[in-house]
């Protein structure tokens, strides 16, 4: 019998059983129930710190896979909530159990699993757990919530150029943000560059070129450098401040503590409940370190990071092979459009080169029409030349003679059923040992013969799908051409999407493959 204990203890429950503990308590009740028996134990004891809210755990996902592998005859645990807190992640789970006929036991809830009465109290002991961990999710939420309003440090990520401090409030210690006088000047060249001009791709450019890193000697990237100019923290509670929050429709303190003497918190963006989801309205509460950029100046950013949003916008039908075509250092060729004279230019461009300078990829700025035009000549050209199309994967080999090695195979099959009769006839003659060996030997040979019709087989069918995948681009490609100034441009650039799987572009060369 092999028993597979799956012990968890989180890291925010000081006060409940150790991981090891649990893990000897269900051996000793193990002992008590089958103690005339050979037992043998599995231990999943690798998700300590994980919660039960769900089933993402490692040690948990294993338990399940071995459970289906037929590898357990019983799943034990010092407490339900142990493995699952949630009533229909449980029914799904004991359900699994049951198909691969698994028992399941509690030590502290001492139910049978194998009566109805058991499997009864099992769901609602599991909808208690529920119930427990929900409440304590909105306790948490609701102190959370509590702290932030005082202006207090809720934990996570620590914004840039802060650090934190523990303080004695009211008899309890809390965190508190402060200015880190080592870290703040980069948050303030950032807002100073934005404010000068620059966009966001512009400032991440201009700190590589200048050598500009974070503590940790890292380089800032664009999306980095947008979540520090958005973040209110480094905001002053000024009245420009304010009136620009409240527009917003944030959440504020009174406005007569906007006196421009601290910075802001700012919380409650993303629901407690589900981190991925985001209620788009911060709480803004008055924090109790020094501002940094004053109300006015940090305004000013954001309304230079809407203009960033808006200049980054797809304004123009510019580029077929948009989102298609990538640099020869491999990343993303973007598009740049501009008027002149009345007159639209649109340029390919690398976006790694953009950001992280010439050093990291030298590629220039190509004019779109110039690539569109090569790449509609590449079509021209294999529409009168299908064999110009270049498939992705590799050429499939020569096909051998499937026929011949049949053949070949039946040879031998006829041989070894002649030599077999003639082994029961001479069994028991000196001549028995020659042909046992000479069996052997066209058995080696047959084994083989059935591995090359195997890849016989195999190159035909790669051919085959070769060739129907060459018929199939050519088709596409005829049908762009033959339709392209009756096409819109989202149609005419699916439709490249659809036939083409890789697009370099080295300079002014294209190096297609379908």
């Amino acid at each position: 019998m092999t028993i597979g204990i799956y012990p968890r203890k989180s890291v925010y429950r000081d006060n409940s059983e150790s991981v090891s503990v649990q893990v000897q308590l269900c051996k000793d009740y193990a002992g008590i129930l089958y103690k005339d028996q050979d037992v043998t134990f599995r231990v999943y004891d690798r998700d300590e710190g994980f919660s039960g809210k769900n089933t993402n755990r490692p040690s948990f996902q294993e338990l399940m896979t071995d459970v289906k592998a037929g590898r357990l005859d019983i799943i034990m645990v010092y407490k339900l909530d142990r493995i699952s807190r949630n009533v229909q992640e449980f029914s799904e789970m004991f359900s699994t159990f049951q198909r691969y006929g698994v028992s399941f036991i509690s030590v502290k809830e001492s139910f049978d699993t194998n009566t109805p009465i058991g499997r009864t109290v099992m769901y609602i002991l599991a909808a208690f757990a529920q119930l427990e961990r929900e409440n304590t999710s909105e306790r948490v939420s609701d102190n959370m919530r509590a702290l932030g309003a005082a202006g207090m440090w809720t934990g996570g990520r620590r914004p840039a150029g802060m650090t934190s401090v523990r303080r004695r409030v009211d008899g309890k210690e809390h965190s508190f943000l402060v200015v880190d006088p080592d870290g703040i000047g980069l948050v303030k060249s950032l807002y100073r560059l934005l404010l000068d001009g620059y966009s966001l791709t512009g400032a991440e450019r201009y700190c590589r070129d200048h050598g500009i890193r974070t503590k940790a000697g890292k380089y800032l990237s664009s999306n980095q450098i947008y979540q520090i100019i958005m973040n209110p923290v480094y905001c002053a509670n000024d009245l420009d401040a304010y009136f620009y929050l409240r527009q917003k429709g944030y959440v504020l303190p009174d406005q007569r503590l906007f006196d421009g003497s601290n910075g802001l918190i700012a919380y409650g963006r993303t629901s407690s409940a589900d981190k991925n989801v985001h209620n788009h309205t911060w709480t803004i509460a008055i924090g109790a370190h020094e501002p940094v950029i004053p109300g006015k100046e940090w305004v000013a950013a954001q309304a230079r990071l809407g203009q960033n949003k808006m200049f980054r916008s797809n304004k123009y039908e510019s580029g077929i092979l948009k989102g298609i075509v990538r640099c020869r250092c491999g990343s993303r060729i973007d598009i740049r459009t501009y008027t002149k004279n009345n007159l639209l230019f649109s340029y390919y461009y690398c976006a790694a080169a953009a950001r992280k300078g010439r050093s990291y990829c030298n590629s220039g700025y190509v004019r779109v029409d110039k690539i569109d035009e090569l790449f509609l000549d590449r079509l021209r050209q294999i529409r009168i030349n299908p064999s110009l199309i270049i498939l992705r994967q590799e050429e499939p080999q020569a096909v051998a003679d499937t026929g011949q090695i049949k053949e070949e195979l039946c040879r031998l099959e006829q041989s070894i059923q002649n030599l077999t009769s003639a082994l029961m006839e001479h069994s028991a003659s000196s001549a028995a040992s020659y042909i046992i060996t000479q069996i052997e030997q066209l058995d080696t040979q047959k084994r083989q013969l059935e591995y090359n019709l195997q890849l016989a087989e195999l190159s035909r069918q790669q051919a085959e799908n070769s060739a129907r995948n060459r018929e199939t681009v050519y088709q596409q490609i005829c049908t762009l051409l033959e339709n392209f100034e009756n096409l819109s441009y989202r149609q005419k650039n699916e439709l490249i999407k659809k036939m083409v799987k890789t697009c370099a572009l080295d300079g002014d060369i294209l190096d297609i493959t379908f």
